[in-house]
């Protein structure tokens, strides 16, 4: 076997390896700034031009592709490329990392804003800590914003220059927890995604939906007020939605070719739905539908 062969094997080898594990079997895999150490590869390509010995000249070639592959992949996954590229203002995490804003009992009122371009998302309630957002699986990075003043903390995580492309069995995911002591206004903005929004355990003001292609399902049931605000923008998404049924309940549809479904409610004029129990309960749920192509599913539990 010639040099150069060995040379150009072992680099395409390693690379479709190293692609393999990081983008298909999702290991942890990183290399940091190798990309630093570049001239290892020239070095070792030298001895293998000097080399008199095959052996040797095998050796060093092979230890050079190797470093140079290294090299290419430290090199494609700097920050600063455009595909990795996240505000330097933020803070970032990636693979397996975490976020937590411990518990305030001064905060009373949250303000979550909720952009996430594609992925498995889950956003639940009963967590001991204000928020922690929690990774798996995910390289792509993630900013998230926060402020707090006096009695309310707004709360903002996005995700920028994402290119996941969903899959059965495929494990990235982003968990997203929030306490139950505050009031909550959520906006989402949600594209590609798979979505589990259980908001039952918290006490809900307002909800701001506005998602792309997405399969979305979202359950409410505590109140921070008399009544919630719950409006949804849809493209060609499916979007389940879960009420309590001691609520009384009003949907406003405007919706072109969208399939609806609403279960417990009647038609009271064109495009307006009431539950039996709406001028008659305490607690009221109003809903905005707008949607083209989507699938809209309103049942209560």
């Amino acid at each position: 076997m010639k040099s150069k062969q060995l040379f150009w094997g072992v680099l395409f080898l390693t690379l479709g390896v190293v692609y393999l594990l990081v983008e298909v079997m999702h290991v942890q895999f990183t290399v940091g700034k190798f990309y630093y150490y570049w001239p290892l590869s020239l070095i070792l390509i030298g001895l293998a031009v000097l080399s008199k010995n095959n052996y040797a000249k095998l050796t060093f070639a092979g230890l050079s592709g190797l470093v140079f592959a290294l090299v290419i992949f430290s090199f494609f996954t700097r920050s600063w490329m455009p595909w990795n590229h996240c505000d330097d203002d933020w803070r970032t995490f990636s693979t397996t990392e975490q976020f937590v804003e411990p518990l305030d009992s001064k905060i009373k009122t949250v303000n979550a804003n909720i952009k996430i371009g594609a992925g498995r998302i889950e956003i639940r309630g009963n967590d001991s800590n204000l928020v922690s957002v929690k990774s798996d699986g995910m390289k792509d990075l993630f900013s998230v914003d926060t402020d707090k003043q006096d009695e309310s903390y707004d709360f903002t995580i996005s995700m920028e220059h994402s290119h996941i492309v969903l899959r059965d069995g495929d494990h990235r995911r982003l968990e997203v927890g929030f306490n139950n002591k505050p009031d909550y206004n959520f906006d989402f903005e949600l594209g590609a995604a798979d979505v589990n929004i259980d908001l039952s355990s918290l006490k809900v003001q307002k909800v701001n939906l506005s998602t792309g292609a997405a399969s979305c399902t979202l359950k409410v049931k505590e109140f921070a007020s008399e009544s919630m605000n719950i409006k949804i923008e849809a493209g060609a998404a499916s979007v389940r939605l879960s009420l309590p049924e001691n609520a009384g309940a009003q949907i406003k549809r405007e919706t072109s070719l969208a399939s609806t479904s609403f279960t417990g409610f009647k038609e009271v004029s064109e495009d307006l739905f009431q539950t039996e129990n709406f001028n008659s309960a305490k607690k009221k749920i109003f809903i905005e539908i707008e949607g083209g192509v989507a699938s809209f599913y309103v049942t209560r539990y």
